[in-house]
């Protein structure tokens, strides 16, 4: 058994660095992934920076007092008011820093995961729609090959018109069938263009071995790692944090105040410094009722939500492995059963040469094994999409 990767899967189409590439090109053709974005963004970025020790703006406080009577008495005071971080809000914006940093990585994750899913799709319906088209196209081949056989005895007269019929019937099927797949094709083709900019997906050879894949039963922990569950987690976490932080007044600034004190009459005239500080009492929670109650509601959907996305990640990543499972029988059965029917064919054209049996129903015989023979070959690329599917399911990016 060998384990879930991007590159086992993807290796017989293209190297993991061309796939990597695919996915780096797509994140450059985004709409906000454009020349002048990056610069754009740094510099809203600067201009959004937070002070590192100042949790609001300075202020200047300024004050004149005179007397009432008919004296010169008067007071003038001006001070300088510096809002500073506690220690207790040192500690969580260390936290709230970390926590978004996290939540910036998942929403990338998240990002790559999705556009590698629809690069994926690109390639896989490209891929499938190929190996039908390069099947019927065998297909046809042999039943051209057939039918100037049938046609020269046909002339002659030693078999009859409707024998040539069939055969022209079948080949009518055929190209019928051709144009739904050339269109799925182009289908393919022009998503994959639209994602990377490239003309054609990557296709593989036909003769490339069988891949034994792992079932996703053992890799359950693969979906711990997943981004969309690692951001509703992560987004918990930095709720809590600011609620905490809330609770505990953390949030409240130490105001630290820088004071100029002058007070003058006809025989005074004083000038002072001082130097204040106000500091929060924690004695109790700072959270009002209706801020509690806001937070228990919306931390319950969050928690909610979070297992609603397990539980479906879950259930498709089991459905996928189920359908792995059912796809590896239908393998071994096909095998099986192309055995059986290229053995009816030749035990058929024995005996149809002997008039036993007519030439519709060898006809027939000989279809459906060809039509088992392609089955078996595309039930083998429907294996490998599903394994892709299955890195999807778990959150694995190209």
């Amino acid at each position: 058994m060998t384990a879930l990767s991007s590159s086992s899967f993807f290796g017989y189409a293209a190297s993991t660095h061309q796939l990597h590439h695919l996915l780096k090109i797509s994140k450059s053709r985004l709409p906000n992934a454009g020349a002048q974005a990056p610069a754009f963004e740094d510099e809203r970025a600067q201009q959004l920076s937070s002070s590192s020790w100042l949790m609001g703006l300075p202020s200047i406080s300024l004050s004149h007092l005179g007397s009432l009577d008919k004296g010169s008495r008067y007071e003038q005071e001006v001070s300088l008011n510096l809002p500073l971080k506690s220690p207790g809000a040192y500690d969580s914006d260390s936290q709230i820093q970390q926590l978004s940093q996290a939540i910036g990585s998942q929403q990338q994750a998240l990002q790559n995961l999705y556009l590698s899913g629809l690069i994926r799709q690109s390639i896989w319906d490209y891929r499938i729609a190929t190996v039908k088209l390069q099947q019927l196209e065998r297909k046809r081949k042999l039943l051209d090959k057939l039918h100037q056989q049938q046609k020269s005895l046909t002339d002659v007269g030693e078999l009859p018109l409707a024998n040539l019929l069939l055969l022209e019937r079948e080949q009518v099927d055929i190209d019928l069938q051709q144009i739904q797949l050339k269109q799925q094709q182009a289908e393919a083709v022009s998503l994959f263009y639209r994602l990377t900019g490239q003309q054609q997906p990557p296709l593989a050879v036909d003769d490339e071995p069988d891949t034994e894949v792992t079932p996703l039963s053992q890799f359950d922990n693969q979906l711990a790692k997943h981004p969309l569950w690692q951001l509703q987690r992560l987004q918990q976490q930095q709720a809590r944090l600011l609620i905490e932080r809330q609770q505990a007044g953390t949030q409240d600034p130490w105001i630290l105040y820088l004071t100029a004190k002058r007070t003058a009459d006809e025989q005074l005239d004083d000038n002072q410094l001082g130097l204040g500080i106000t500091v929060p009492l924690g004695l109790s929670s700072a959270l009002s009722q209706s801020d509690l109650a806001n937070w228990q509601q919306t931390n319950q959907e969050q928690l909610l939500q979070s297992d609603r996305t397990y539980l479906q990640l879950k259930t498709q990543a089991e459905k996928l492995a189920k359908q792995q499972e059912t796809l590896s029988e239908q393998q071994r059965l096909l095998k099986r059963g192309l055995s059986l029917s290229r053995t009816i064919t030749e035990e058929l054209a024995k005996v149809k040469e002997q008039n036993q049996v007519s030439y519709e129903i060898w006809l027939r015989r000989y279809m459906d094994a060809l039509d088992t023979e392609s089955r078996l070959v595309l039930n083998r690329v429907s294996q490998q999409q599903l394994h892709s599917q299955q890195l999807q399911a778990l959150g694995i990016s190209l």
